[in-house]
């Protein structure tokens, strides 16, 4: 199946152009980092310690961590919305470190070096083989017993838009020149996915759509490396 992850970098042109906050709006930003900040004073979250956003965009929730005291990285494949996460970094005056860099191989990062890898609502554009690859450089990236955060959208399709663009066999949805753009799994074969990569599954739950029509279920999951 053909996808094209870079195609991200001409998204966050257009958005960083017309003065958007980053890939979510305000209101949507601000209801992701409140529930952000609920996830971190979960029990399986180390209250400090080297945090890895894979797929952090603009930066926004990694800066949210650094303000609270973690040791933040981020890592994208769009330099705009790297330099984007950067100079944010540098108008609040918070130590970040964001780097352009593949999801999949995470190459600049060593082995067993981080407490906390948070999926930013990247693994759901994952597509494919790939989505094995980005569980093992998350799993290779992370100390033993260190933990893996995931959220991502998951469940039956509902909206007439997506609907129109899913293939049906692969639960991927396909752009017009037939590139996939997300993968909508069940939150069984999710579970499934990662309980292979090495993690065991600690917590999850799934968080209800909204509205059926413009919305999916997200599947939110806490699992530690084996």
């Amino acid at each position: 199946m053909k996808t094209k992850y870079d195609a991200h970098d001409e998204i966050y042109k257009v958005r960083r152009a017309a003065g958007k906050t980053g890939w979510q709006d305000s209101d949507s930003l601000e209801d992701t980092l409140a529930r952000l900040a609920g996830k971190i004073t979960s029990v399986y979250a180390p209250q400090s310690g080297r945090t890895l956003e894979l797929g952090c965009g603009a930066g926004d929730l990694s800066l949210f961590l650094a303000e609270v005291g973690y040791d933040v990285h981020g890592v994208d494949i769009s330099p705009t919305a790297i330099d984007w996460a950067r100079e944010k970094a540098v108008n609040r005056r918070l130590q970040a470190n964001f780097q352009v860099g593949s999801v999949l191989d995470l190459a600049d990062f060593a082995d067993e070096y981080f407490d906390i890898v948070l999926d930013g609502y990247c693994f759901h554009c994952i597509i494919g083989p790939d989505r094995a690859r980005f569980l093992a450089s998350a799993r290779r990236v992370l100390k033993p017993k260190a933990v893996l955060h995931v959220a991502t959208m998951c469940g039956e399709v509902t909206s007439e838009s997506l609907l129109a663009k899913l293939d049906l066999e692969s639960r991927c949805v396909l752009d017009q020149d037939g590139v996939a753009t997300r993968y909508v799994g069940l939150p069984e074969d999710i579970l499934a996915e990662i309980q292979s990569a090495g993690f065991q599954v600690l917590e999850w739950n799934i968080k209800p759509r909204t509205n059926a029509d413009n919305d999916m279920d997200e599947l939110e999951v806490w699992a530690a490396r084996d």
